[in-house]
């Protein structure tokens, strides 16, 4: 699956064009690196729901589908944005029982698998339709194309 492709399957369901920025490994160097990149996340990316897309340029691959906002049983949104959701905690480091913060996340996928940088995308949804389901659509298409889920996505 391409952008590109991407782009047309969701239009019915986005509110506005894709958000596109690039992270380089290079911004990790810098003794405030972790900040630079959450600086980069909340320029370009908004507080709503939403699903977002890491592509390696290089290889032109993408490496991971994840998505941002639920809703409750009674119909009502929850708070958890596209944002903060590139700020949070991947889960635990399993060796160290320590949170893993996205900015961490990154840098090191980078540095372990020689990525350059990493191009990420953003496409907003609109009001009452479910991230997941966006969410949902993609890894069902890249896995029907590809015969397995990106890289980095661990299970569908």
């Amino acid at each position: 699956m391409t952008i590109e492709e991407i782009k047309r399957l969701l239009e019915p369901y986005i509110s506005q064009p894709a958000i596109h920025f690039t992270v380089e490994k290079k911004i990790f160097s810098k003794a405030d690196g972790r900040k630079l990149f959450n600086k980069k996340i909340r320029l370009n990316v908004e507080k709503a729901f939403g699903v977002y897309i890491w592509l390696d340029k290089t290889k032109n691959e993408i490496v991971y589908i994840g998505m941002a906002g639920k809703f409750k049983t009674d119909g009502t949104p929850n708070d958890h944005s596209v944002q903060k959701r590139l700020l949070a905690s991947r889960g635990k480091d399993k060796a160290t029982e320590k949170d893993i913060q996205t900015n961490d996340y990154v840098h090191n996928y980078m540095v372990e698998n020689d990525v350059e940088r990493l191009d990420f995308y953003v496409m907003l949804s609109k009001p009452g339709e479910p991230p997941a389901y966006l969410e949902a659509l993609l890894l069902y298409k890249y896995f029907k194309k590809n015969n397995r889920l990106p890289e980095l996505n661990k299970s569908f």
